[in-house]
């Protein structure tokens, strides 16, 4: 029966592609996307996970080797203003919403992460985002407001299917493996702007510890991050339309995260692009695991 099972497996691959093909020329811009910016350093990027904090004490001597990039609530930490990161991204859709689409809670914290962006950020500083924000009020308000953050556009439009078709529209910008969590645009957002050499650090993704289910049979995820060690309270995580999402749901989005961290792997090999995970703590099981000490040693010198 394996023949069964491989001509299975290759009419998913190519139903796959003929989706993301649909999807690519409704959903993607094939202009102004973010490019080459001849990088001399490797890129560094800085999760959110609760291991950061040990980087940050052990290895913060290093982080003038490489460029970083900072992610959605970084701005909280004291130590942004300290580390000066050169990009900032942001993916979630919530980021680019109306005040009327939001619930208090993304109300509050997208006022937060403006403000601070706004007041703190005095270096130049590239702000990361899915071209969705050129409609966002805030979004604008925010480049028009602070004259040291530019702006560069990715499409988030999830690729897949056949390898040869995948790889190409990688290559070209015109999408990436599914964004569900915010790393896998920070990785593909960066080989497409020249980094041939990539770190992670806090990339923890321990969130199976976190899920629990209460007596009402909701699913609930408590969020820990370097900035909030102690976590929020265990939170329904909810849909576009905020409708609680299923454990089985919840658990699906994960498995389309870790799947596309080693879609990205057969993509960087392809590309002879070094991507390793220097993590205190982290499942990612794609990436090699190295030091940034290694890292930076192991790199070829001009």
């Amino acid at each position: 029966m394996n023949w069964l099972s491989s001509i299975n497996s290759g009419l998913k691959l190519w139903l796959q592609t003929q989706q993301s093909a649909l999807r690519v020329l409704i959903q993607s811009n094939f202009t102004g996307i973010a490019s080459n910016v001849q990088p001399s350093k490797p890129l560094l990027i800085l999760g959110n996970g609760p291991s950061l904090n040990e980087t940050l004490h052990s290895d913060q001597g290093l982080m003038d080797s490489f460029d970083l990039i900072a992610v959605n609530y970084a701005t909280t930490h004291k130590k942004f203003e300290e580390l000066k990161p050169r990009y900032y991204l942001i993916n979630a859709n919530t980021f680019f919403q109306e005040d009327h689409e939001l619930n208090d809670l993304y109300l509050e914290i997208n006022r937060e992460l403006y403000h601070n962006l706004r007041t703190k950020t005095q270096w130049k500083m590239t702000m990361l985002v899915p071209f969705r924000a050129k409609k966002s009020r805030a979004f604008r308000q925010l480049l028009e407001s602070n004259p040291h953050i530019d702006a560069a556009y990715f499409n988030q439009t999830p690729i897949e299917g056949l390898s040869f078709w995948s790889h190409w529209g990688y290559r070209l910008g015109w999408g990436m493996p599914r964004p569900h969590n915010v790393l896998i645009p920070c990785i593909m957002v960066g080989i497409r702007l020249g980094y041939r050499h990539i770190a992670l650090v806090g990339a923890d993704h321990s969130w199976l510890a976190d899920l629990s289910v209460n007596a009402s049979n909701e699913a609930l995820l408590r969020h820990v991050h370097y900035y909030d060690t102690e976590g929020t309270k265990p939170m329904k995580m909810e849909d576009r339309i905020q409708q609680p999402r299923k454990l089985h749901e919840i658990i699906h989005k994960f498995y389309l995260s870790f799947e596309g961290y080693w879609r990205i792997k057969s993509f960087a090999e392809q590309q002879h692009i070094t991507i390793i995970n220097a993590s205190k703590t982290s499942m990612i099981d794609a990436f090699a695991r190295k030091s940034l000490a290694q890292f930076i040693q192991d790199m070829p010198q001009k």
